[in-house]
């Protein structure tokens, strides 16, 4: 990629990007290198097909005769051969949700992954009250599924980080940012041996999870996995099952969607709680849709053959704008279906952003976006493919404005100019790194995108500098930047405008003989729009602050 002069001076400011020192366990919609199955399939060959369409297939042989066997099925059934990896380790069962590798970043940027205990499947009492205590029951066989994330780690070249409980794959899920959610079996099934402070002590310290909250028992009697019963779609988002009234887990179910409702996202505010009907096939059993896989741009549902299936499918469509959304039906249960699975391995160096989306934004003032990346590649981002894409509501071109840094961070912002009262915006982030990768946020974007809306119910307060010796008149400022300085002591005050590089681009000199007031006022029209520092040196004490020119 050619750069100018700016352009490559940004990138090598990015190589210096702060990582964030957050130990944390990766989310499902996070970058993936594809999908993790097992041989002999539990799953039906269609998918096989999608998953290895525009991603990899890692599939677990035990021998080069399954690998031969698998090989000659795939290639019947039209699978890109391609994107298949095979990786030998024996197994038990095609569970490779419940028993596979649970990705963790450490505080230096580097991936592992985490190994918990498994033992099978303890189906337990739960809803209506009755949360009885029912140990595992421990399987022969199962012991070969507890020693694959070892040969995972191994050909994966990625550190395994014992974790000393259950931490069963259909029961947990995580926004990526520190919070989990497991139904009350998951410490049920390690209490003999790590207690609940115990489990989130190790949850915590090992795997970053430092907000994690347990829901009652959702099933009258089963395995109690959370992924038949609720989903996270995003960091804010979160899809409930909803059942017919009369079933006999109707309560235990609303109580569980009136559970999220009550929790606080990672950004300190409510969930976003949506339904997905689940109507009874035979017995008191309904379809699993919650238990679908959430593969880069994909979502992966379950069908059931049953009339409901295509409302399922459209309200994934409603849901995550921009995601391909395809269904299968297979050998699926009720309490077991495609998540289950399926396990994905993620990018170990992927660009990894987040955003908290304001609302709402005070009508004609100009509003911050700002969001927060990790190179994990560590290669640098491009400075000159760092942007925020935005426009008005309606049919209008997206606008580009380019991030900066912020020195000192891993937020990169931008500007966007404040708009009348009753108006909104689109906008969405896009950013490259030198190692190739490309990324979005939403990463659907621009078919999904963060929205804000402008009201006169807020009253827009510009940045007034870091202290009350100092007042910015014009922030963000255009054509000239106006601010008054009041010293603390007698002698010389020196102002300077600073670029993110550092370079002075005006500077005034003025004798303090007091506490009078001086002021300052520089044409700025010049000057590109973006990040500025505006540094006053007085004596010994010295102010910064940021100014941004729009």
């Amino acid at each position: 990629m050619s750069m100018n002069r700016t352009g490559l001076m940004l990138m090598i400011l990015f190589c210096g990007l702060v990582v964030s020192a957050q130990r944390r366990m990766v989310a499902e919609w996070e970058p993936a290198f594809g999908t993790l199955i097992r041989w002999p399939l539990g799953i039906p060959g269609d998918l096989v097909v999608e998953l290895a369409r525009h991603d990899s297939v890692y599939v677990l042989v035990e021998n080069p005769g399954q690998q031969a066997q698998a090989t000659a099925t795939f290639q019947s059934y039209g699978v890109n051969m391609n994107h298949c990896r095979f990786l030998e380790a024996d197994t038990y069962s095609h569970w490779t949700r419940d028993w596979g590798p649970h990705y963790v970043f450490d505080e230096n940027g580097n991936a592992g992954i985490a190994d918990p205990l498994f033992d099978g499947y303890p189906w337990v009492p739960g809803c209506n009250g009755n949360q009885s205590l029912t140990s595992p029951e421990s399987i022969l066989g199962y012991e070969e599924d507890d020693a694959v994330n070892a040969a995972l780690a191994g050909a994966f070249g990625l550190p395994l980080i014992e974790f000393p409980a259950y931490l069963t794959g259909g029961n947990i899920m995580t926004d990526g940012q520190g919070l989990a959610y497991s139904t009350q079996q998951m410490l049920d099934e390690s209490e003999t041996f790590c207690n609940q402070t115990c489990f989130m002590a190790n949850a915590a310290g090992l795997l970053g999870l430092t907000d994690y909250s347990i829901a009652s028992n959702p099933e009258v009697y089963g395995i109690q996995h959370i992924d038949c019963y609720a989903k996270l779609l995003d960091e804010e988002t979160v899809l409930v099952k909803k059942l017919p009234a009369g079933h006999p887990e109707y309560e235990c179910v609303e109580d569980l969607a009136n559970f999220f409702r009550d929790q606080t996202t990672c950004y300190g505010r409510n969930y976003t709680v949506h339904r997905i009907f689940c109507p009874v096939i035979t017995g008191d059993e309904v379809p699993a849709y919650t238990n679908s896989l959430i593969l880069n741009h994909k979502v992966l549902v379950p069908l059931f053959g049953i009339e409901e299936d295509e409302q399922a499918l459209q309200t994934y469509r409603d849901l995550m704008p921009g995601y391909q959304v395809v269904g299968f039906t297979g050998s699926w249960y009720y309490y077991d279906a495609l998540h289950c699975r399926t396990m994905g391995i993620f990018d170990p160096e992927m660009l990894y952003i987040r955003h908290k989306a304001p609302k709402l934004a005070a009508a004609g003032v100009s509003c911050r976006l700002a969001a927060r990346v990790t190179d994990y590649s560590q290669s640098g981002l491009m400075g000159d493919s760092l942007f925020l894409y935005w426009k008005p509501e309606g049919l209008f071109p997206w606008n580009r404005e380019l991030l900066t840094v912020l020195p000192g961070t891993d937020s990169l912002v931008a500007w966007v100019p404040g708009l009348a009262d009753g108006a909104g915006i689109r906008y969405y982030f896009s950013l490259a790194d030198s190692s190739g990768r490309y990324e979005t946020l939403p990463r659907t974007a621009p078919a999904s995108h963060f929205s804000l809306e402008f009201t006169d119910l807020l009253t827009g307060i510009p940045e007034q500098g870091t202290t009350d010796e100092l007042l910015i008149y014009t922030q963000p400022f255009s054509s000239q930047l106006s601010f008054r300085y009041t010293p603390r002591s007698e002698g010389m005050v020196t102002a300077k405008l600073l670029d993110i590089s550092g370079r002075t681009l005006r500077e005034t000199r003025k004798p303090a003989n007091g506490k009078e007031l001086l002021d300052f006022v520089w044409e700025t029209s010049g000057l590109g729009r973006g990040c500025y520092f505006l540094r006053i040196t007085s004596g010994n004490r010295i102010l910064s602050t940021k100014v941004i020119k729009q």
